[in-house]
């Protein structure tokens, strides 16, 4: 026979046997789905490992940035291949270079997925920062260009006449003048003095935009008529974009329409050319713009067909 005391003593000792048990299995959560134990020691060297290799990563690609603005660019007169090939080849040494300059045990961290995520590193940084560098205020490699539209308008007097034809020319570098017919300001479709004579000029007109100030950019205009190849071309323009800028009276005799597809923004520069007077027949027209940018001269040609009849 049991007492009741050794019953009790026994069953007491049961629970926590039992309660041990459920602790012990509680104290291994995730153990039968196979989650590894977190170790801090194995997170801070990869951690640090990621750092030392994002900031060297940043160290090269800024480098690289400096390099090819101040050492290879000021020997260059323009764009060449280079500037964007010699970058892009260089990302095949960002493995050596984390083996070569990264101490132990951080180099044996680094996985295929760690030079994918530093050679998108590089390229973006030394990207950022070449345009930084190009631009204004610290540099300027962009030409000046024609903002919008050009037009070619006839001043015969007082009066300016507009070809009915062709309103404004689109960018396809080519445009029919019609002497005998034309618009007036007010629209009015009718027959033209010049057609039958007169001493009207027709002047070429439009605007040129830049990322710095384009009055002080040079414009060059030379014209050739087609069907005399050896004929040595006519200067027009060669000057400063301010020195042409007298655009007022014209522009007041264009249709609003024509204002806007000319001029595209408040800060480009107006320029107005003399032609002179055009007899019938095909002429080729060159627009130089040329400015002086940093760290070379940056130029831009625009060439025209203007066909007269």
């Amino acid at each position: 026979m049991v007492d009741l005391n050794t019953a009790m003593q026994a069953a007491r000792a049961e629970n926590r046997r039992k309660k041990k048990g459920g602790d012990d299995r509680k104290a291994r959560p995730g153990g039968k789905l196979g989650v590894e134990n977190f170790d801090p020691k194995d997170h801070v060297e990869k951690e640090v490992a990621d750092t030392i290799s994002m900031w060297l990563v940043v160290a090269f690609g800024t480098i690289m940035s400096l390099v090819m603005r101040y050492v290879m660019m000021p020997g260059m007169t323009g764009p060449k291949s280079v500037l964007w090939f010699l970058p892009m080849t260089l990302v095949v040494i960002i493995p050596s270079l984390h083996r070569v300059l990264v101490p132990e045990p951080y180099k044996s961290r680094y996985t295929i997925g760690n030079w994918f995520r530093s050679a998108m590193l590089f390229i973006f940084t030394w990207l950022a920062l070449s345009f930084i560098l190009v631009n204004p205020p610290i540099g300027d490699i962009g030409a000046p260009n024609i903002a919008g539209k050009m037009t070619v308008v006839i001043v015969d007097g007082e009066d300016i006449l507009i070809d009915g034809d062709n309103l404004s020319s689109s960018r396809s570098h080519s445009f029919t003048l019609n002497r005998s017919y034309v618009y007036d300001v007010n629209g009015t479709y009718e027959l033209g003095d010049v057609g039958n004579g007169g001493s009207g000029e027709a002047w070429m007109v439009f605007y040129v935009n830049d990322n710095t100030d384009p009055s002080v950019a040079t414009v060059s205009l030379l014209t050739s008529e087609v069907e005399a190849p050896g004929e040595t071309p006519q200067e027009l323009a060669g000057g400063e974009v301010g020195d042409y800028s007298n655009c007022t009276a014209i522009l007041d005799g264009l249709h609003e329409k024509q204002q806007n597809a000319i001029q595209k923004h408040y800060y480009d520069e107006c320029v107005a050319i003399n032609l002179g007077v055009l007899q019938a027949g095909v002429y080729h027209l060159t627009v130089t713009l040329t400015e002086d940018g940093d760290p070379w001269v940056n130029t831009r040609i625009i060439e025209y067909d203007l066909t007269v009849v």
